[in-house]
């Protein structure tokens, strides 16, 4: 089932966001986690919709991913995909991203495990 549209977001938590699509397209996926976490705190303080908390808070785990691929760590992977599944899943799109591409391509991530074919740099985020 498809969500609701995401919210607006203020022009503060739109640097966050950008600052966090940045860095993860760079690869800087603990620095997209701290930029994006420094929005995900905005976002609970003003009391938006639990949603888009929980589709930040996935975005962060999705970067979380990324790093344990990066070290080869499945466990982390497994743990991070379990969590994160739910919390992006029925979205199509949101703040100009294609939340739906992106969770299936993080999915490969996860099918990679053990495997490590894949550069966890190498994914960027897909824009809507």
């Amino acid at each position: 089932m498809a969500k609701q549209p995401a919210c607006s977001l203020s022009d503060e938590e739109s640097v966050f966001f950008a600052e966090g699509c940045n860095r993860f397209d760079r690869g800087a996926f603990w620095h997209a986690h701290e930029s994006w976490e420094d929005l995900w705190n905005m976002l609970k303080s003003r009391d938006a919709p639990n949603q888009d908390i929980l589709l930040i808070q996935g975005l962060i785990q999705t970067a979380a991913l990324l790093l344990h691929h990066e070290r080869k760590n499945s466990v982390g992977i497994v743990k991070q995909w379990a969590k994160l599944q739910p919390k992006l899943e029925g979205w199509v799109n949101a703040w100009g991203l294609d939340i739906a591409t992106h969770l299936t391509v993080i999915e490969t991530y996860v099918e990679d495990v053990d495997h490590w074919s894949l550069v966890a740099s190498d994914h960027q985020l897909p824009h809507a």
